[in-house]
């Protein structure tokens, strides 16, 4: 009877050990906080290659040599040849930088064509100008009324284009007109010429008749008529 109960204590002592070890976590006994892990911040962009940029400086370089304008805005010709080549050099490397130059090329570039384009046309535009005044002098708005009018229209574009920074088209222009004008003055003169030849020989010819005139009368007169 002891055996019995003894062996009946011991088995429900083991089944309240197992109970106490599969019985679950209480509902207020929540697991640790894991730590969020930090969101990675976006990289800042790269600065792309400033293609346009460097083209642009490129051409208006080109331009400048062109027209020989580096010799009437040294200083200006100079810092943007030295932007031109900071930003060739820095292309690829640093593009931020090498945008930084070649804009600031195209702007000294735009200088030189703007200062340097002026003393450039100033020559020819002045030769046009004598021109028309020589055209002017000898009323050859009307006596070349058709051709004056032509040579005209292209100096008023050559100013217009001058206005407009058109360097070679002003410059083209300026020296048509020139040659224009100075086609006209030509024909102008030529008619004005031909024009007083014309008034001395018609006195001329006055002269002479009043003069046979005259002597027919004296001889008349000495014949007793």
């Amino acid at each position: 009877m002891r055996k019995i109960l003894f062996c009946a204590a011991a088995a429900g002592a083991l089944f309240l050990v197992v109970s106490c070890a599969s019985a679950p976590p209480k509902a207020d006994s929540a697991p640790p906080q894991q730590p969020k892990p930090e969101t990675p911040k976006p990289e800042q962009p790269v600065a792309g290659a400033p293609d346009a940029d460097l083209a642009q400086a490129k051409a208006l370089q080109q331009r400048v040599d062109a027209l020989g304008l580096g010799t009437y805005a040294p200083d200006d010709y100079a810092a943007a040849n030295k932007d031109l080549q900071a930003g060739q050099d820095s292309y690829g490397k640093d593009n931020a930088a090498s945008k930084k130059s070649l804009q600031s090329a195209i702007s000294r570039y735009n200088a030189v064509l703007t200062k340097g384009g002026a003393l450039y046309l100033a020559k020819v535009q002045q030769d046009a100008e004598a021109s028309k005044k020589a055209a002017d002098d000898l009323k050859a708005s009307v006596a070349v009324k058709d051709d004056y009018s032509a040579a005209n229209g292209v100096y008023k574009k050559a100013l217009q284009e001058k206005d407009s920074n058109d360097i070679e088209n002003a410059y083209n222009d300026s020296s048509q007109s020139r040659d224009d004008f100075d086609a006209v003055t030509k024909i102008a003169r030529q008619k004005r010429d031909a024009a007083l030849q014309a008034l001395q020989d018609a006195q001329q010819d006055k002269t002479t008749s009043e003069k046979k005139a005259g002597d027919a009368q004296k001889a008349l007169k000495d014949e007793g008529f």
